[in-house]
């Protein structure tokens, strides 16, 4: 009867032993269920299962039923000493890497024509990600990767050729989520009204609600955006721009053993997305066409008055009061891309 026992307790403990070894992670996401983004997000969380031998999994959750990035933001920090989060991470838009972090001047990057395609994207990032890194380290989490998920493009109720007819539009660009991003739209003459994730596409059915907004064809054609703005300026504004964090507490509780493999992993869905990009914007504009919204072509000259105008817009964004774009940023980055230019002309 004793050795009964006595195995009976080292197989509870062995189980005991084995449980405590596995980690799940809980990272609340912004990306649109069933998504190529989606899908690329399972299939890390099967790449991580595999390196770790089952020892790692990630459970994703939708951040729209957290209560958005600032709600997934609150429940990252909303914890007593010595309690778990009950939201290990995120993946965040630049908006929620920015409430997340401000110091990371993530938003800088979102300067309309800043950039001109993926490669200049890829540059800067390589040049300046450690030192948007660091500040997000200061507050507490670790930054696993950046991806690029689209080209934020207008839609609007009316079509709007021109930046003066669309500054005459109603829009809603950063909502609740980013009133500093309405904020520095209104700065430079645009019209624009804070409007919560959730009631987007409410406002955007009523007659007396937003007039236009801009957004990565991904989430426009997801949420049906386009059904009440069916026109679509077919021209790519900036690069949206997400980011994978998690906690420093649950990073710390994996294997250093696994971490190069786990971050290698990660780095490899990010090329793979990326070069999948440009063709999921392009295909879901395609969709949101065939389903009766409007491409606004431009001319070669109306192109132009739209980069040259907002590119002046950026300077009176940049100079406010608490602005998301900070200027010596900016100034540097442009610097360096026009160093990259002529190096690669």
């Amino acid at each position: 009867m004793k050795k009964i026992i006595t195995i009976f307790c080292i197989c509870i403990l062995s189980v005991t032993t084995v449980n405590a070894q596995r980690i799940t992670l809980k990272i609340a996401s912004v990306a649109p269920a069933r998504s190529p983004w989606d899908t690329e997000q399972k299939r890390l969380a099967q790449e991580w299962a595999r390196i770790t031998d089952g020892k790692v999994s990630i459970n994703f959750y939708d951040a729209a039923a957290q209560g958005g990035e600032t709600g997934v933001i609150r429940k990252m920090r909303s914890v007593r000493p010595g309690q778990k989060s009950p939201i290990d991470g995120a993946v965040f838009t630049s908006i929620g890497i920015y409430e997340l972090s401000p110091q990371s001047k993530v938003m800088t990057l979102c300067v309309p024509f800043l950039f001109q395609n993926q490669d200049e994207l890829d540059a800067v990032l390589d040049e300046f990600s450690d030192e948007m890194k660091k500040s997000i380290t200061d507050q507490g989490y670790v930054l696993l990767g950046w991806f690029n998920v689209g080209w934020a493009y207008f839609l609007t109720r009316e079509e709007a050729r021109t930046p003066e007819e669309l500054k005459s539009l109603k829009l809603t660009v950063g909502g609740f989520d980013s009133p500093e991003l309405g904020a520095a739209f209104a700065a430079s003459g645009f019209t624009t009204e804070d409007v919560s994730s959730d009631k987007i596409l409410q406002s955007i059915r009523s007659p007396s609600g937003v007039e236009g907004l801009y957004t990565i064809p991904m989430y426009a054609y997801a949420a049906r955006y386009y059904e009440g703005l069916p026109y679509v300026l077919d021209l790519p504004i900036c690069p949206v721009m997400t980011a994978f964090v998690v906690s420093q507490s649950a990073w710390n509780q994996i294997p250093d053993e696994y971490k190069a493999d786990l971050m290698a992993a990660v780095k490899e869905s990010e090329s793979k997305f990326i070069s999948v990009q440009k063709e999921a914007d392009e295909e879901n504009l395609a969709l949101m066409e065939k389903a009766g919204a409007v491409r606004v072509k431009l001319t070669p000259e109306e192109v132009k008055l739209w980069q040259d105008t907002l590119r002046a817009d950026a300077a009176k964004m940049a100079t406010i009061k608490n602005s998301i774009i900070d200027i010596d940023f900016y100034n540097r980055i442009t610097t360096f891309l026009a160093e990259y230019r002529a190096g690669n002309n």
